[in-house]
């Protein structure tokens, strides 16, 4: 007798599902392992902002007329190179040649020189002392108030010493700082009218106060100039905990700026801070990330923002 086939059919699967119900299953390490070489760190993206890995400021260092600007931003320049050009109020200027005078060196020579005079003449009059008393001819509280005096007197010597060797430490420091202000004529008596502002290291000009120009004149001393370096430059970025965790120093990133498009640049993670910035309880910790960029061609401005991609090494 022939079985229907929907009888036939539905044997079939029940059989089947039998089998299926009967054989193990794979084991954990066989569910749960992707294939191989599909294994990718995800990446970790975030914004972060450009910085001048070094800047300095270059302050007037006195009040003074400006005379003459010799630089312009974005202008390469050397440490020692002349920036500007300054004069000198009348009161500064005096005051500043008043700074050059020997007269206080001068003074504590002299008073040391007198002290040495009064040293010697207690001295002799010590062992004057000395060789009246073997004869019961001077009284010992004569003797004694001698040494007083002696001793004394060898205080003052000390203490003239040590200001004599301050006045001519402090002098020495004033003629070196007054030859880089006004040149290598500045000295003893000569103070030049005129002094110079230089830049403080090899790099570039990054800003000029916008008041600066000839024949403004400057009430206090304020900052004029900047010269950094823009080769490489930082990126630094605020960066959520857990995908702070995922990074380590030597990743490299790929950065492009909407005011460059059609770049990308290649960076490198350069810092890493092991302390958040500060926070409240509730919130979720950051940490500010440094990145290192190239910038040979000086593209890269000081305050652009760009999107930062890492590729997690495994």
């Amino acid at each position: 007798m022939r079985m229907a086939p929907a009888v036939v059919a539905l044997f079939l699967l029940f059989a089947a599902s039998q089998a299926a119900a009967q054989s193990p299953p794979p084991p954990p390490a066989a569910r749960d392992q992707a294939p191989t070489g599909l294994l990718r760190p995800a990446e970790v993206q975030f914004t972060g902002k450009l910085y001048t890995l070094v800047k300095l400021n270059v302050p007037l260092p006195f009040p003074a007329f400006i005379r003459d600007i010799a630089i312009q931003v974005g202008q390469q320049v050397k440490t020692g190179q002349e920036l500007a050009r300054y004069e000198l109020r009348q009161e500064v200027y005096m005051e500043e040649k008043n700074k050059l005078s020997g007269t206080t060196i001068k003074e504590l020579e002299y008073r040391l020189s007198q002290v040495d005079v009064n040293l010697d003449k207690l001295s002799a009059k010590n062992r004057e002392l000395s060789a009246m008393s073997k004869h019961n001819m001077a009284s010992q509280q004569s003797i004694s108030q001698n040494e007083k005096e002696i001793e004394a007197t060898r205080k003052e010597k000390t203490s003239i010493q040590e200001q004599l060797a301050l006045a001519r430490d402090v002098y020495a420091d004033r003629l070196v700082l007054a030859k880089e202000r006004f040149g290598r004529d500045a000295g003893p008596g000569n103070v030049p009218r005129e002094g110079i502002v230089r830049s403080p290291v090899d790099g570039y000009i990054l800003w000029i106060n916008s008041d600066a120009r000839t024949g403004v004149y400057f009430e206090k001393q304020a900052d004029i100039f900047q010269v950094g370096t823009l080769d490489p430059m930082l990126i630094r970025a605020q960066v959520h905990e857990i995908e702070a965790n995922k990074l380590t120093e030597g990743d490299t990133a790929s950065v492009v700026f909407d005011a460059l498009p059609g770049r990308a640049f290649t960076a490198t993670v350069s810092r890493i801070p092991w302390t958040p910035l500060p926070a409240n309880l509730q919130q979720p910790s950051y940490y500010e990330i440094e990145l290192t960029i190239p910038n040979p061609d000086h593209a890269l401005r000081e305050g652009l923002k760009g999107q930062v991609t890492v590729v997690p090494r495994k």
